[in-house]
């Protein structure tokens, strides 16, 4: 029997081969899916939840802010936010155009967030209900929507630099909004929840929600009305004298509450990313201004305090006067004369405020000033405070005696004399200005400093002496019919940016006073920037306080006070009288003149 090999069927090598590729592929598969299922497991899985699960962060709803009389400045009403799940959008260009068409806005930039390779798009954010529903009602697939809330102000332009305004991010980005943020933001919530490539919840996904936690509402001083009155006020004198500017400010002497504070030009807050940023300055608060003559006031009080004078003590001034390198002018010429000490503040004598500060002397003037609040800010819940600008007596020059005691050369806000003012009309304390009464939640209101900063007799001979400027002198256009007023004048140049002197033909018009004059209740200080119709305070910003004046005591219900018979030219009460045979002084006294 013959043997021999088998022979292999035709073929049969290829199958071996096809099978060792198949279970060197299928091994492959086997240590790839080892591979993904353990070591890549974790990574895979957060971009697969990545993918499917989205974080949607809750804005709470931001605290209401309300004038005195519980009238909303500020509120957080319903809206909605509208997004996009680009690839989605079947028709990009078309729904742009339609999204256009209804929500105002550039077609571009809609198409623009259409056309994003993200699973997200804003579309536009924050829209009022009405404009939303109209979106909504057109179902195009790829465009959702968001329960949202935005920030109104009910009466636009009302105080816009006091309330300031807040951000898309319901942040508060100036003003009161921004100094109380932190009360009125409250704490944001979230939803994780698991969406479709189209953007719609997946039910029965995975859910995670925090809500949000909403902001404190707060209360303030401002009063409505007396805003709007000085508003409107204020608007039309800027208009009446072809003035750059100007502020009105009303406050309360005895507490510092701050009843108004309008400045102008202003803007509508509603809208603020239209509006010129220039407007968003609060210039009471935030800029600093040469006073001029309403300075005087505390120049003669420091004069009263230090027993150098009387209201009736009697001195020579002469036309000019020569002071260091500068020679002092009067606004009108005149002759020489023998004034009182309260004629030189009802005609708001130059050459008579610097006899006085030669009396006092240079440390004497500055340590008065300081003591009235004029050296610091004055603490007042807003941000962004200035302080002004005035030197240690060691840095003063040969003539700045001849300067300061009238308000030139030195530099303050607008809400530091007003505090200085509410000095002499309530005895003498220095109060803290302030716009906040409570916020929601909270049981205890807040306490604002006080200090007692001159003696209030010699703040009780002021005010008899600032009468006398309503009644007899430069102020005249500030009386309020049935009631006493006391105030001053002012008519400062305006210094040139960078130094260098004043500006040609640019002024500052003001008055500061208040009432009723023998127990103040009211503190009013109207600045007018750059009147080209008029410069002097009596003319153009005394009548402004009047009318402001005139509203706001009738609005408070404050009744007219009468004062004794007029003392402002005789004996006045005197803090710190001289001792007994004490010689006069001979600046006080001194017949000569220096020309």
């Amino acid at each position: 029997m013959v043997t021999g090999r088998r022979k292999t069927a035709p073929g049969a090598g290829r199958f071996v081969w096809l099978f060792v590729l198949l279970a060197a592929m299928l091994l492959g598969v086997a240590a790839r899916l080892v591979w993904v299922q353990t070591v890549e497991a974790g990574s895979l899985a957060a971009k697969a939840e990545k993918q499917r699960v989205r974080e949607l962060v809750l804005t709470p709803r931001r605290g209401s802010i309300f004038d005195r009389e519980g009238e909303p400045l500020a509120k957080t009403v319903d809206a909605r936010t509208i997004y996009a799940v680009p690839h989605a959008v079947k028709d990009a260009t078309g729904t742009a155009a339609v999204l256009a068409g209804i929500l105002g806005g550039d077609q571009a930039g809609y198409l623009k967030q259409l056309q994003r390779s993200s699973s997200f798009s804003y579309i536009a954010r924050k829209v009022d209900l009405d404009r939303a529903s109209a979106v909504e009602r057109l179902g195009i697939e790829g465009i959702g929507f968001l329960e949202d809330s935005r920030r109104t102000y009910p009466s636009g332009e009302l105080a816009c630099q006091v309330l300031g305004f807040v951000g898309v991010d319901d942040n508060g980005l100036s003003g009161l909004e921004k100094y109380y943020d932190d009360v009125l933001t409250g704490q944001p919530g979230r939803v994780l929840a698991e969406r479709d490539p189209y953007g719609r919840p997946i039910p029965g996904g995975v859910m995670e929600s925090v809500d949000p936690v909403d902001g404190r509402s707060i209360t303030l001083t401002i009063d409505k009305d007396i805003q709007y009155e000085a508003h409107v006020e204020l608007a039309e004198a800027v208009a009446r004298f072809g003035a750059k500017g100007g502020s009105i400010t009303v406050m309360d002497p005895r507490s510092g509450e701050i009843y108004a504070m309008a400045s102008w030009p202003n803007y509508d807050p509603n809208s603020y990313a239209q509006a010129d940023p220039r407007a968003f300055r609060n210039t009471v608060v935030t800029d600093a201004y040469e006073p001029g003559s309403t300075v005087k006031s505390f120049t003669a009080a420091a004069v009263i305090d230090r027993g150098l004078a009387e209201p009736a003590t009697m001195f020579h001034l002469p036309s000019t006067l020569k002071v260091g390198d500068r020679t002092i002018h009067e606004s009108h010429d005149r002759g020489a004369v023998t004034w009182s000490l309260t004629d030189i503040v009802t005609k708001s004598s130059n050459v008579g405020a610097v006899k006085l500060g030669q009396a006092l002397g240079k440390n004497d003037v500055y340590d008065y000033f300081r003591v009235f609040g004029l050296t610091e800010r004055t603490g007042v819940d807003y941000p962004g405070e200035a302080k002004g600008w005035l030197p240690p007596p060691s840095q003063w020059s040969a003539s700045s005696i001849g300067n300061v005691p009238f308000g030139q050369g030195i530099s303050m806000t607008v809400l530091q004399l007003t505090r200085a003012y509410a000095a002499l009309a309530n005895g003498g304390k220095l109060v803290t200005p302030h716009f906040l009464v409570r916020a929601s939640g909270v049981t205890t209101e807040p306490v604002w400093p006080v200090r007692q900063a001159i003696p209030a007799a010699t703040t009780a001979t002021m005010r008899d002496m600032l009468r006398a400027v309503v009644n007899d002198g430069t102020g005249a256009s500030a009386a309020v019919p049935s009631y006493d007023v006391a105030g001053k004048t002012g008519t400062a140049q305006k210094p040139r940016i960078g130094g260098g002197g004043y500006i040609a033909g640019a002024y500052i018009s003001s008055f500061a006073g208040f009432l009723p004059a023998v127990d103040p209740r009211i503190v009013i200080v109207v600045i007018i920037d750059e009147p080209t119709k008029g410069i002097y305070g009596g003319t153009v910003a005394a009548p402004s306080f009047s009318r402001v004046a005139e509203f706001s005591v009738a609005h408070l219900k404050i009744l007219p006070v009468v004062a004794p018979a007029a003392t402002a030219a005789g004996n006045g009460a005197v803090s710190n009288p001289p001792a007994a045979g004490a010689k006069a002084d001979p600046v006080l006294e001194s017949s000569s003149s220096v020309r």
